[in-house]
């Protein structure tokens, strides 16, 4: 006959062996979704840009895209996410290196207030949004 002691170590087991398997599953299901977030990999943007100078914004698509927008956007915290100037917009990208330059001006042309500006790329083909981490920090005089 087994003691409650050996029942509740062997239960405690069972429990352990489950929750690992349930761990392993969500880190693999965790790990596929977040793949498909890998279209845009390898951002880089300048970290500063004074007036009269521009900034570089490269990254590597994944794949091909017949619709691509490349917007710099409000990057404050809290911010809306508001467009500031468009660097692409319906462009056919091939899959690979990306880059291009941004002078620190508006969609207006006029030059953007000193802040925090970051960068969303919108792929139409396949309707997908992405906002990559950094910042491009637009600053005064030189």
């Amino acid at each position: 006959m087994e003691t409650a002691s050996g029942a509740g170590a062997k239960l405690g087991a069972a429990l352990f062996a489950a929750l690992l398997i349930v761990a392993v599953g969500a880190f693999a299901v965790t790990r596929a979704v977040r793949s498909e977030d890998d279209l845009v990999n390898t951002v880089e943007l300048s970290k500063r840009l004074v007036p009269g100078d521009s900034a570089r914004v490269a990254f590597d698509l994944a794949e091909a895209d017949g619709a691509v927008d490349v917007l710099i956007i409000d990057g404050s915290p809290g911010s809306d996410d508001e467009q500031i100037r468009a660097l692409a917009l319906g462009e056919d990208l091939p899959a690979g290196a990306q880059s291009f330059r941004w002078d620190g001006t508006g969609d207006d042309g006029d030059p953007v207030p000193p802040g925090l500006y970051a960068i969303e790329v919108i792929l139409g083909d396949q309707d997908r949004d992405i906002l990559p981490p950094g910042r491009i920090r637009v600053v005064e005089g030189g």
